[in-house]
């Protein structure tokens, strides 16, 4: 309220004070029993008017500007378990759930025994010539086959399929192939012959100690039916295993037209130094032509035959070929 004048202003405030006093000794009388001070009650505070028994309204937090990120809303909802489906892009990795019922450990412990079974005869192979290997696999198929498949899972885990690699190389050269100027090859170690699947219009002479289907010729590839100089391309892959092997280096020499080309693709750690390779193969006929160390794991070499040793190699004493053995680790 207003107040006119210094008098009206003295009696406002003497009686703001004695109100002020009323309330504080009613506080004093509601507070103090038996000289001994106790909690002001809530309901009291309302009744002398020092507390509002409304209750006071929630807060709000308001945002300045307003979330519009899409990404930004996928990020806080990802939960402690994953993200939602549709968040994208996606900031866990999904994991994935093993079957344990009987059959799938049955299956487990199969391919257990098959990779083993895949590693001792690995191993078998680098410690023994091809003519053993050939007569060990006369007595016991089945073990070919349990090696073929053994290799074919670990090749299916590799990052680069060197075939593939050797498949897409040659492709331009059988290109060029007709009926008047055919172009021959031979794939020494042929496997399951994909080369020549590969190529169904071209004569690839595919040769592997068993014949896994018809495109293969079994028996010892150290000694082939072929004529001498009827190969325009001879192939490696990954097939140079065992305690000869100038022997399959000898019979490539034999086969190959003279300007003909090899091709070898190796695993890189066999090779202690791959130029001292190279420079042994220049005494059996060959002069490097290329040199690929750029794909992870193999290294690829391509020869051109410059010599036909057929008729030196009795005379000539050859170098011994040595490539360290592949031992896979025991699981």
């Amino acid at each position: 309220m207003k107040v006119k004048n210094k008098k009206n202003v003295v009696k406002a405030i003497s009686a703001i004070g004695k109100t002020h006093k009323i309330k504080r000794n009613k506080i004093k009388r509601l507070t103090e029993k038996k000289g001994k001070k106790k909690k002001i009650s809530k309901k009291a505070l309302i009744e002398v008017g020092l507390k509002n028994d409304k209750p006071k309204p929630k807060a709000k937090v308001e945002t300045t500007q307003p979330i519009t990120n899409d990404n930004l809303i996928k990020l806080t909802n990802i939960s402690y378990k994953g993200a939602p489906e549709s968040s994208t892009p996606s900031l866990h990795k999904q994991q994935t759930k093993v079957d344990k019922t009987p059959t799938s450990f049955i299956k487990r412990m199969k391919d257990k025994l098959k990779g083993a079974r895949f590693r001792y005869i690995n191993e078998q192979f680098y410690s023994s010539s091809s003519q053993d290997a050939l007569l060990y696999f006369k007595k016991e198929p089945s073990a070919f086959k349990a090696y073929h498949n053994g290799y074919m899972q670990q090749v299916s885990q590799w990052p680069v399929k060197p075939l593939d690699v050797i498949i897409k190389q040659i492709k331009p050269i059988l290109k060029k192939s007709n009926v008047n100027s055919p172009v021959v090859v031979a794939d020494f170690g042929c496997g399951d012959a994909k080369l020549a699947r590969a190529f169904p219009k071209i004569k690839v002479h595919s040769f592997d100690f068993v014949a896994v289907n018809q495109h293969v010729t079994a028996g010892d590839m150290a000694h082939t039916s072929l004529a001498n100089g009827s190969v325009d391309i001879a192939v490696f892959c990954l097939s140079l295993m065992g305690t000869n092997l100038q022997s399959f280096i000898k019979e490539a020499n034999r086969v190959l037209k003279t300007g003909g080309l090899m091709k070898i693709a190796e695993v890189e750690s066999r090779f202690d130094n791959i130029n001292t390779f190279v420079d042994s193969l220049a005494k059996y006929g060959f002069e490097k032509t290329k040199v690929d160390q750029t794909i992870e794991m193999f290294v690829f070499v391509d020869f051109k035959k410059t010599q036909d040793i057929s008729k030196t190699a009795l005379k000539k004493k050859l170098p011994i070929l040595e490539l360290k053995p592949c031992i896979y680790k025991k699981r």
